[in-house]
């Protein structure tokens, strides 16, 4: 699935699709970003992806079972696995990501 949040490209894959869930990796457009496995530079500053997680994470967001660091191996900013309705879901997850990228100077 695609589609724009705030202006920026938001690309889902679909990683296991259960009865009553769905396991997915989310990226996020962030121009002139480099993934090093873990952790997402952009320009001079570095953040782990782990430490975007765990923000969602924090926040509590009904539906959201686990939100992990994504596959060292993609460009991924996150991993989750959600229960319920999933666009909205992904809209709280993607402001507390925007939010958190924001904080880090990141965007």
């Amino acid at each position: 699935m695609e589609f724009e949040y705030k202006g920026r490209k938001v690309k889902v894959q679909t990683l296991e699709k259960g009865k009553d869930y769905s396991t997915m990796v989310v990226h996020f457009e962030l121009p002139n970003s480099e993934h090093h496995g873990f952790l997402l530079k952009v320009g001079d500053k570095i953040v782990a992806k782990g430490e975007i997680a765990k923000a969602v994470r924090d926040a509590k967001i009904n539906g959201v079972e686990m939100a992990v660091a994504p596959p060292a191996d993609t460009n991924a900013l996150i991993m989750l696995r959600i229960s319920g309705e999933e666009r909205e879901i992904l809209e709280k997850v993607l402001e507390i990501v925007e939010s958190f990228l924001k904080e880090r100077g990141l965007i």
